[in-house]
């Protein structure tokens, strides 16, 4: 009833059909591991923006400032991505930001600016205008540039500019716009003094 030797599905030599069997567990195996892996990641992904965006929630941000921030979040690699999500997010944002506003459109500056400032706190803070380290918008003639307090202070602050490698028009007065509870965008006007890469010394002279 039954054949003497047994019927490979391979016709051929016996080694060389036992080897293609081997090799077609590991794909199998392998194939799993990998759809097993990106799953994981996206899974992750998926957790890191809901946090996110709960945390953007309970700081006051609106819908449109927290798709902003998801828009955000999705063009980070994956190991700036978990340190935004987690509990170095404030600190990740005032360290890094600049590097990656490039890519906005500055008609999203202004919503922008508004939910930094809410989630990092800078918004409903006592201390007057560029008393502390915070983001802002400053506009130097045509130009529009997103950009962060780096030396605070009541007189001359200085600034840095969310561009890399640009020419920049040295352009003397400008304008620059913070984000206040609960006015809102406040604009200022004031000289500026222009330093080398891409960073100025502003003096506010009065408000608009």
């Amino acid at each position: 009833m039954f054949p003497e030797r047994p019927v490979w599905i391979w016709k051929g030599d016996p080694q060389f059909a036992l080897l293609q069997l081997v090799l077609l567990i590991l794909f199998f195996y392998l194939s799993f591991r990998a759809s097993a892996y990106l799953t994981h990641r996206m899974e992750l992904v998926r957790m890191h923006s809901k946090r996110l965006d709960r945390l953007a929630f309970r700081a006051g941000c609106n819908r449109e400032e927290r798709n902003l921030l998801q828009s955000f979040y999705s063009q980070l690699d994956r190991r700036h991505r978990v340190l935004l999500a987690h509990n170095h997010a404030k600190e990740y944002l005032r360290q890094h930001l600049l590097q990656y506003i490039s890519s906005l459109e500055t008609n999203d500056f202004p919503s922008f600016l508004s939910l930094v400032a809410k989630f990092l706190g800078t918004a409903n803070d006592p201390r007057p205008i560029f008393g502390l380290r915070e983001f802002a918008i400053v506009q130097s003639g045509q130009r529009t540039y997103f950009a962060q307090v780096v030396d605070p202070g009541l007189g001359e602050v200085r600034l840095k500019l969310g561009i890399q490698g640009a020419n920049l028009p040295k352009v003397a007065n400008v304008k620059v716009t913070v984000f206040r509870n609960p006015k809102g965008l406040q604009t200022i006007q004031g000289e500026a003094r222009w330093e080398a890469p891409a960073s100025l010394y502003f003096l506010p002279t009065h408000s608009l």
